[in-house]
C-alpha cells in the first residue's frame, strides 16, 4: 500500500543530546531524516544496504576511505553510497538536516538508534 509522509507533522525522536531523527520504512526501503548539531561525527561504518540521500540544511563532510575521497555536501546536494562501502560523516559549523535512504532497511538502526559502533 502506498503512503504519503507528512514529515512536518512527525515528532523528532532523540537519538542523543546532539542528534534527532524521524524514521519511516516499508519492506524494502527505509528513510531517516536526521537533525544534527554542528561538529558531530558519525563513525566509520559498513553495511549491506545501499544508501542515498539529500542535504536540506547545513554542510557535511562525507569520507570514503576505500577510494581516498572526502566530499563536502551542502544544502541541495545529494549522495549515493554503494553496498558495503566504508564511509563516515562529520557535520561542519552549523546545524544540519539530511535525509538518508536505505535499501534494504537497516534494522540495526531501529534497535540502536545510531551507528552500532558510535561513541557518545
Amino acid at each position: 500500500m502506498s503512503t504519503g509522509i507528512k514529515w512536518k507533522k512527525m515528532k523528532w525522536e532523540k537519538v542523543n543530546k546532539h542528534i534527532c531523527r524521524k524514521v519511516v520504512r516499508k519492506n524494502h526501503i527505509m528513510m531517516v531524516m536526521y537533525r544534527l548539531d554542528p561538529h558531530q561525527v558519525w563513525p566509520l561504518e559498513i553495511h549491506e544496504a545501499e544508501q542515498g540521500g539529500y542535504v536540506f540544511k547545513g554542510k557535511v563532510e562525507l569520507s570514503l576511505p576505500a577510494i581516498r575521497k572526502r566530499i563536502i555536501l551542502r544544502a541541495g546536494d545529494g549522495y549515493l553510497i554503494e553496498s558495503n562501502a566504508p564511509h563516515s560523516w562529520k557535520t561542519l559549523e552549523e546545524e544540519t538536516i539530511l535525509l538518508d535512504i536505505f535499501s534494504p532497511p537497516r534494522k540495526e538502526l531501529l534497535r540502536n538508534k545510531y551507528a552500532p559502533n558510535a561513541v557518545e
